[in-house]
């Protein structure tokens, strides 16, 4: 094989090296990163929409406590009417990424209608006498609203930390996707000086000592006896070295 292609070859196993290291490291960080942003999407979808959930839980229970006072007998709740709690749960339910969220949300689903449910009478309880009303809500409406509230706040708490684990997933995972470029650089520096190293040993170096060999030739008359081992094409250079060193002799002689 020719010196030239051998020098480059080796540049070219170098670069491959670290081009298809490179890359590797570009594609696991996309990778990643758009795994893990989708992830942290849904956490944040979902701790919204729990807070909304709250909200309409809090404006249901809001409105019965404005009208436990009011003797008329009259109750704006229309909670047959409202979807949004149910909007809501159903447009989140892909949204959970953990076990633990979704069992809070089925928790939720089920204290929601139980709420729902006791709610209903409330209607027929608000013709009564405020003593009853009071009876009422408090002893079985509140305790369940307190559950629903409680599974809500657990719920986005759950959230919370999916959202906490999966940002640190994504800022280990760009620590772990230039891993391989690094170990790439680390490669090639270690090529680069073994590269180096070799060429100085099986090239600059013959070449230099048949430069001193054709010095001392011409500076001190000396005989050209230098010998290459292990390449063809040295041996060959040296060897022609040598018959011009010889025939120059001839020469001067004559």
């Amino acid at each position: 094989m020719a010196i030239k292609k051998k020098i480059s070859l080796g540049f070219v196993v170098i670069g491959t090296i670290l081009l298809v290291s490179s890359a590797i490291s570009i594609y696991e960080f996309i990778r990643m990163r758009n795994t893990v942003s989708n992830l942290i999407i849904d956490n944040i979808s979902a701790i919204n929409t729990s807070r909304l959930m709250l909200e309409v839980c809090d404006e249901y229970n809001f409105n019965l406590l404005k009208g436990l006072g009011d003797e008329s007998g009259d109750l704006n709740i229309k909670s047959k009417d409202d979807t949004r709690f149910r909007d809501y749960l159903n447009e989140v339910r892909d949204k959970y990424t953990t076990e633990a969220e979704r069992q809070y949300a089925d928790s939720v689903r089920y204290a929601y209608s139980t709420y729902i449910i006791v709610m209903n009478d409330a209607q027929k309880v608000w013709h009564e006498e405020y003593s009853s009303r009071r009876n009422w809500y408090f002893n079985r409406l509140y305790p369940i609203y307190m559950q629903l509230r409680g599974y809500l706040q657990s719920l986005t708490h759950t959230s919370q930390l999916a959202l906490a684990d999966n940002s640190k997933i994504m800022s280990d995972s760009f620590y772990r996707s230039i891993m391989p470029g690094v170990v790439a650089v680390v490669v090639g520096i270690v090529l680069v000086f073994l590269f180096n190293y070799f060429i100085n040993k099986y090239f600059i170096t013959p070449f230099h000592k048949m430069a001193e060999g054709v010095n001392d030739y011409i500076n001190r008359r000396r005989s050209y006896t230098l010998v290459i081992d292990g390449d063809e094409e040295l041996e060959e250079f040296s060897e022609n070295i040598k018959e011009l060193v010889e025939t120059n002799k001839k020469l001067t002689k004559k």
